[in-house]
């Protein structure tokens, strides 16, 4: 098996001969100065940067390249050697330890610090003194030390010691220095200072170390502040470069005889020599340790932004596709209400006619029942949706509590059948009083839960109470409908009020639904910024509640309304490109006594309005040619009193906006296919004919 331990990458990236010269040379000029100052303190080393300088080419530079900068390094520190006076012996020894020493450290390095030598990784930094320059300078100090002693006779500690602090403090601040400065373009990106303020940083820092060094004023710790400056405004091979000029401005200072450590011990070379590495030593770890701890601060800033940039991508995505459900959704609701149109129409127009046999009338009420779960599953649904994406907003005005409660009734009584059931109202306490609030939502509610109890109830009684409590300024209202049906199980009633919820989920279930009306009642009282609930009991019965709190406005009389403009036929225009859907509203007016025309696009529906008066205009909104809005508004520009013409939308497009487009286009108001028979009556038979422009009417739609 192969040995993990190895110095150069299988796949080492191809370089230039540019940086093994540049190795060659730092090493040349660091061998000379080191060698300089050894000679002249007697032997004792200050600084041995060589080996990091060494150890970090060995780790960059490709595998042939490594090999000669290595025997030419190994030369370079022998020459050196010699010429500082050392004997050939000696000098050799050196030269060999020093080669191990960079080898070594070189291969721990690769081992410990990861494949991509990244000396601002704290942890990885920390590797490197503990696990790769420490250990390496005290092996191969201890070996040259053992070997001093055998060949030369020297004193082993004092050997030792100058060997293994002097090449520990060279190799702490040479190789992070060297490996950092060749890849300056990897750590030099980005950094906050410009080229002026990095190059006057620097300078800066030289020029105070410099004075510093030169006098004997304890004044060492003035440059700290200045490199934290260097170290927060400049990138890390800047703080490298800066931590090698300060080395070796002090070592050369303190190793001349200049400076406070020198005044600090005059006369003491090996304690002057100590005192000056563990300086070097603080400044080194220090400068180090912040750069990479900011340096991980800025990598953990960029990820956070790259995350935010997916975060806020992921949410475009996620509108676009809440946007594409909901417009998915208003295309299905279009789709199915116009032949749900169709059905609903014809079989209310048969279950009208006195001559139906009773075994059809009986089939036509089957009909009749299916199409009224299906419509309201469409509702619900889409319903649904708007809530959950916000796209449902309040309409507060005037309403009577008592008057919304027997429109209910009276609206759910048909679906009662011929069960012996009775429904029961109890609405003294708000009778007569006005209040402000959104009526189609209370409604809405209110019919959800009188379904919810028409549905489960056989036989006994439903009764809807509305209770009052004045509080505060406003009432508090609490509309409850109680039944005599099924009820529920306690464990039941926790997850009553969630989508797609039913207390009977077995495959054997009585009752079908999609579980959405008693969620969507939650979310319209949550809206009110009120609070729903039920109470229950298997086989008993159930109680459905909601609260709201509503103004009570000052009760305004009822309008008079002129008997000749709300009764009596008239002349109306049915527009729709769907020739069941035209023939549905035909068929329904013209029952009602109504002398009716059609037309099957928008084109035609403006010439008919220009050519003859019309007493309102039912129109579809999509159509070909000239669809529904384009038209209300080319009729609202014509001459005359014909640009009066009420319109009325009678559409499968339900969504708030596309009620809001109707409005602006000039419509007078808004019918939702499909259309019952009463309603198309009711709006045929509004006193339009009193209104001068297009005044918008709030219509019913069901």
């Amino acid at each position: 098996m192969a040995s993990r331990i190895r110095l150069f990458r299988p796949a080492q990236a191809p370089r230039g001969d540019g940086l093994a010269l540049a190795f060659l040379a730092a090493y040349a000029i660091c061998a000379l100065l080191a060698y300089t100052w050894t000679t002249s303190i007697n032997g004792l080393a200050v600084l041995w940067i060589c080996n990091g300088l060494l150890a970090a080419g060995l780790l960059l530079a490709p595998r042939q390249q490594a090999l000669v900068l290595a025997l030419l390094c190994t030369v370079i520190d022998l020459l050196a050697a010699l010429n500082s006076g050392s004997t050939l012996t000696r000098s050799a020894l050196i030269a060999s330890c020093d080669l191990g020493e960079a080898v070594l450290a070189a291969l721990l390095i690769r081992r410990t610090c990861g494949a991509a030598l990244d000396m601002n990784v704290l942890p990885r930094f920390r590797n490197f003194v503990l696990l790769a320059a420490l250990p390496a300078a005290v092996a191969i100090g201890t070996l040259g030390a053992c070997l001093a002693v055998l060949l030369f006779k020297d004193d082993f500690l004092p050997t030792w010691r100058t060997w293994v602090f002097g090449n520990f403090l060279g190799m702490i601040i040479g190789a992070p220095a060297a490996l950092m400065l060749a890849r300056f373009r990897r750590y030099g990106a980005g950094h906050a200072g410009s080229r002026f303020e990095r190059f006057g940083l620097i300078g800066l820092t030289v020029a105070v170390a410099a004075l510093i060094f030169s006098t004997p004023t304890p004044a060492l710790f003035l440059l700290f502040p200045l490199g934290l400056l260097v170290v927060i405004r400049l990138s890390s091979p800047d703080t490298a470069l800066m931590v090698m000029l300060v080395a070796f401005i002090g070592a050369s200072a303190t190793v001349a005889g200049h400076g406070p450590i020198v005044a600090q011990y005059p006369g003491d070379m090996p304690r002057r020599i100590l005192a000056l590495q563990f300086y070097l030593a603080t400044i080194v770890s220090s400068a180090i340790i912040l750069s990479s701890v900011l340096s991980q601060r800025a990598s953990a800033q960029a990820r956070l932004r790259r995350a935010l940039a997916v975060a806020r991508a992921a949410r475009r995505d996620a509108v676009a596709a809440d946007g594409a459900k909901g417009r998915f959704l208003a295309v299905m609701s279009h789709e199915m209400r116009t032949p749900l149109n169709g059905i609903r129409g014809h079989a209310q127009l048969l279950s009208a006619r006195p001559d139906l046999p009773v075994e059809a009338r009986e089939q036509v009420g089957v009909i009749q029942a299916s199409s009224q779960v299906l419509l309201a599953l469409v509702t619900n649904v889409l319903d649904y949706s708007r809530l959950g994406s916000g796209a449902r907003a309040m309409s507060l005005a005037p309403l009577a509590m008592a008057e919304l409660a027997r429109t209910a009734i009276d609206i759910v009584r048909p679906n009662l059948g011929d069960r012996p059931l009775r429904l029961r109202l109890e609405v003294s306490a708000v009778e007569g009083l006005i209040h402000e609030g959104d009526e189609n939502q209370i409604l809405q509610v209110l019919l959800n839960l009188l379904g919810n109890a028409a549905k489960f109830t056989d036989r006994g009684e439903i009764e809807v109470r509305v209770e009052l409590q004045p509080w505060d300024g406003v009432d508090r209202l609490r509309v409850s409908v109680r039944d005599t049906g099924v009820g529920l199980a306690p464990e039941a009633v926790a997850e009553l009020f969630q989508p797609f919820t039913q207390a009977d989920t077995s495959s054997t279930r009585r009752f079908e639904g999609a579980g959405l009306g008693l969620a969507i009642s939650k979310s319209l009282v949550d809206q009110m910024g009120g609070r729903i609930g039920v109470e229950s009991v298997l086989g008993v019965g159930s109680e459905f509640w909601f609260e709201i709190s509503l103004p009570r406005l000052e009760a305004s009389p009822e309008p008079v309304q002129d008997s000749d403009a709300v009764s009596g036929a008239g002349r109306v225009l049915v527009v729709d490109d769907h020739p069941v859907n035209r023939q549905v509203a035909s068929m329904m007016l013209a029952a009602a006594g109504f002398d009716v025309e059609t037309a099957d696009d928008g084109a035609q529906a403006l010439e008919a309005v220009r050519s003859r008066a019309f007493d309102v205009v039912f129109m579809d909104v999509h159509m070909p040619i000239m669809d529904g809005l384009t038209a209300c508004r080319a009729i609202r520009a014509l001459e005359g009193d014909r640009a009066g013409t009420p319109v009325v939308a009678v559409t499968a497009a339900t969504l708030p906006e596309d009620v809001a487009r109707c409005r602006a286009a000039g419509m007078n108001a808004h019918l939702a296919k499909p259309v019952e028979q009463d309603r198309l009556v009711a709006a045929a038979l509004h006193p339009w004919r009193a209104a001068t422009s297009a005044e918008w009417t709030d219509l019913a739609t069901g």
